[in-house]
């Protein structure tokens, strides 16, 4: 984008919001046009255009982060969104992103990392921070989605990667190719690749070949 990154702060700390404020403060091509305490004044200064990005923490006491993720994405598609967490926990990145955020940082990160990760933002790109890179290449795949017996079962199938069975998860709970390429920021092409070897390894022709086999599967088990 052309011009200053007008950005916002939420968090119920004021020492937080000042010390992103006087860390930002100097930084070129950024602007911190808020600081909020409550997810209503930010919604305020949304309404009122005064933010391009907003840096939020995922724990906030009194209001309910979740929501008001899902309001902002489905109200202000165009505001950026960077969510702040407590540890680098891969099922929590995951479901923030697929709840429309673009980027995820660690608390525990250097200060220069927001730079980075406002920066990427502001290009169009996504961000998670390396703390929760590192934690999903290293993490057994159960964590990644807390699947139904049957869909564990497919996607615990031993010939596949750790990538295809990531993939999978998350056709299975409903998310396009397209919107799993956007939660991690890869291509549309290596997604749909991987998509298709996990198909092909299990003997799915199609999505409606794979749901018919999860259905047979429950039947099967009684679930």
């Amino acid at each position: 984008m052309s011009g200053l990154i007008r950005v916002g702060v939420l968090d119920e700390h004021e020492v937080v919001r000042q010390g992103l404020r006087y860390h930002l403060a100097d930084q070129s091509g950024i602007e911190v046009t808020g600081l909020f305490e409550t997810t209503d004044s930010a919604w305020q200064a949304i309404e009122q255009g005064h933010l391009d990005l907003l840096v939020m923490d995922n724990e906030l006491e009194h209001s309910a982060a979740q929501d008001f993720i899902k309001a902002l994405r489905a109200q202000f598609p165009h505001i950026w969104v960077l969510v702040v967490v407590p540890e680098a926990d891969p099922r929590v990145a995951m479901l923030l992103l697929a709840a429309g955020v673009q980027g995820v940082v660690c608390k525990r990160q250097p200060l220069g990392v927001f730079i980075r990760a406002i920066e990427m933002l502001a290009c169009g790109q996504r961000y998670l921070c390396s703390s929760i890179v590192v934690a999903q290449e290293n993490d057994t795949v159960s964590t990644w989605w807390e699947a139904t017996g049957a869909e564990e079962a497919l996607a615990s199938h031993a010939s596949l990667s750790l990538r295809e069975r990531e993939v999978l998860r998350l056709c299975i709970s409903g998310l396009t190719v397209t919107r799993i390429a956007e939660m991690f920021n890869r291509s549309l092409k290596t997604v749909s690749t991987q998509k298709l070897a996990a198909y092909r390894k299990l003997g799915v022709t199609s999505d409606m070949d794979l749901f018919k086999r999860l259905s047979q599967y429950r039947t099967m088990k009684g679930l």
